[in-house]
């Protein structure tokens, strides 16, 4: 779309503007749109104002009304309605340099002329000056205007992508991860090969298929096939787990842990800990302990054991959870799952089955985020949390919870070791804000509650808060971008991924035709 006069400024009031359209062909595209032609005065498009130093104010629409609303007989015929557009005035566009900086250093003068402004500006504002580019897809109000990140920055420095359920969140991560391999290019337009190394935690089952017959060579670790050892778990992580009490409970299992230690060098399971603690208990019940400024005296038997029935009680429910035994009861002949990963030099995705209920997931995200933080610096592994707020949640942390302290940790420190994070909720309000808040780039797509909404406010840049009232309505595949990896704030539609995850909406009806088909 080539530039095109509207109108002019009538009003400025701050970084707000109102402008008249004086323009009797922008008029009647506005109210009388026919065919494919495209009007330059939309909600959410771009207009420019020259300055008197040869640069031009970017300015955004925001609201498009109709001076006369109220028609007489004698307006109508006089065909004096007015249209006026209020737009919000975002940063200067340099024609010599072809850049755009934010933020306002002039302002326009009543009467000054406003224009649309052409594809080729669009393109220019919304380029990023990096070493490499991906694409991502193409602006919502432009179909000529490609939008693309900077690779490092969506990758490297936390990206987090929000959405109700069905908006195309998960379809999202599969085109950007697919991109890496056919759309990611240098300054000169060059496709560029890599070889990642993405983590997805799929709650859903929805990435089974999403990278067959790409040129991405993927692993799929089904949820029996787990392994994430507890005994690389500290004292007081052990403490957590069992939900030991103070008192009695802490140091006897303190004491199990270390004999288990000292004598299996490590290499100990749930009935090595349990024995432990038996042995100790019958140790004790004969003999007075002087360590123990808690316990005095001599205690039978029973007594010991009352107290330390509680503490064994929830090792004897974990070791009961037999799926979740295998998964981080210690096997000395299996390598841990994140070592597997560290190591596998021929894969570039590895999708892991994560469907436990939220006690084993709290249990298995701690340890593998552990594992992860501790055994993986400097490997540039991405982690993509799926569903983010069934484990991630800081209103779900409760007495006996380990938490979600590892992943707090690469949120604010993975970037400085190789450790980044995608972060995918339909729920971004729930989400710890420690972990939201580390993120330097958003996808945003159709959000309806008011909650996750405010939450996004919070998060978007001042010129970009007038994309809010859009994000109730956004098509599916559509999204909101914005921050660090982006060039400029902007509604766009997403790079169609190929293949697509299993997402699709549930057919019910079709479920309940085969039902009477088979009766």
């Amino acid at each position: 779309m080539e530039k095109i006069k509207i109108g002019r400024v009538v009003e400025i009031e701050g970084l707000n503007i109102i402008i008249e359209i004086n323009e009797k062909g922008i008029s009647e595209k506005i109210n009388f749109k026919v065919g494919n032609q495209v009007t330059p005065v939309l909600i959410n498009k771009l207009i420019s104002i020259a300055l008197l130093n040869g640069k031009e104010l970017i300015g955004k629409i925001e609201k498009i009304i109709e001076n006369n609303r109220f028609y007489t007989e004698e307006n109508f015929k006089k065909q004096d309605n007015k249209i006026c557009i209020f737009a919000s005035l975002i940063g200067i566009y340099d024609y010599y340099t072809k850049k755009f900086d934010e933020g306002i250093n002039n302002f326009p003068f009543i009467n000054s002329e406003v224009y649309s402004i052409s594809s080729e500006i669009k393109k220019n504002i919304m380029n990023i000056s990096s070493e490499y580019k991906l694409k991502i897809g193409k602006s919502f109000n432009d179909n000529d205007v490609e939008i693309f990140a900077n690779p490092d920055i969506l990758f490297g420095k936390h990206l987090g992508i929000f959405g109700n359920t069905g908006t195309g969140k998960s379809c999202t991560v599969t085109s950007i991860i697919q991109g890496l391999k056919d759309r990611l290019t240098d300054k000169e337009g060059n496709l560029v090969k890599t070889s990642p190394k993405i983590i997805i935690f799929d709650s859903n089952n929805e990435y089974s298929n999403a990278f067959e017959n790409t040129k991405l060579k993927f692993l799929k670790i089904k949820k029996e096939e787990l392994r994430l050892p507890h005994n690389k778990l500290s004292y007081i992580e052990y403490y957590k787990l069992f939900g030991a009490s103070q008192g009695v409970q802490v140091p006897v299992l303190k004491e199990s842990l270390q004999r288990n230690k000292e004598i299996k060098n490590d290499k100990y399971n749930f009935k090595d800990i349990e024995i432990e603690i038996d042995k100790i208990i019958e140790k004790n019940s004969e003999e007075k302990n002087k360590d123990w400024n808690t316990v005095k005296g001599s205690f039978s038997y029973n007594q010991w054991k009352n107290w330390l029935n509680p503490l064994l009680n929830r090792i004897e429910i974990l070791e009961q959870n037999e799926e979740l035994k295998l998964i981080i009861d210690y096997n000395e002949e299996i390598e841990n799952t994140v070592e597997k990963i560290k190591n596998d030099k021929e894969n570039n995705i590895f999708i892991i089955e994560l469907d436990f209920d939220k006690e084993e997931l709290d249990i298995i995200m701690f340890i593998f985020s552990k594992l992860l933080y501790n055994e993986c610096k400097n490997e540039n592994i991405v982690l993509v949390l799926e569903e983010a707020h069934r484990y991630i949640n800081e209103e779900d942390i409760g007495e006996y919870k380990l938490g979600n302290y590892y992943i707090q940790k690469i949120a604010r420190e993975g970037r400085k070791f190789g450790i980044s994070l995608i972060v995918s909720s339909q729920r971004p309000s729930e989400l710890s804000k420690g972990v939201v808040s580390q993120c330097n780039s958003f996808i945003i797509h159709r959000l309806t509650n008011k909650s996750d909404n405010e939450f996004v406010y919070r998060i978007l840049s001042n010129h970009s808060k007038g994309y809010l009232n859009l994000l109730s309505g956004l098509e599916k595949q559509h999204a909101l971008v914005c921050g660090e990896a982006f060039g400029f704030t902007d509604i766009i539609k997403i790079e169609t991924a190929n293949p697509t995850p299993k997402s699709e909406d549930p057919k019910m009806i079709e479920k309940w035709r085969d039902n009477e088909r088979k009766k």
